[in-house]
């Protein structure tokens, strides 16, 4: 039985800065995705920033508060707690109990 060669993709798949993400993504996506794509190991902090009960306004100011953070020593918004809490105060969300964990 003879097989079909294999053709060259006609798709890129490379790794470029919107590699993974859905289309009509939010902003705060492309920052936590980069973020993750420049420094997996912070995934766990850019996840729980992601997943606080914010709307898109406190979260994109949150995740930008982490992301300016990086590399900047004692910088407390490096605490996505921090980050989180600043967030909810762009979104007027009474501050939660959230710092202390």
């Amino acid at each position: 039985m003879a097989t079909a060669a294999k053709r060259p993709s006609t798709t890129k798949r490379g790794k470029g800065k919107d590699a993974g993400l859905p289309e009509g993504h939010l902003p705060s996506e492309a920052v936590a995705h980069a973020i993750s794509l420049e420094f997996s190991d912070l995934a766990p902090s850019v996840r729980r920033i992601m997943d606080a009960e914010l709307e898109e306004p406190g979260r994109m100011h949150a995740i930008s508060l982490f992301k300016a953070s990086l590399g900047v020593p004692g910088d407390p918004n490096r605490n996505p707690a921090v980050a989180i809490e600043a967030g909810r105060l762009v979104d007027g969300v009474p501050v939660e109990a959230d710092v202390a964990e």
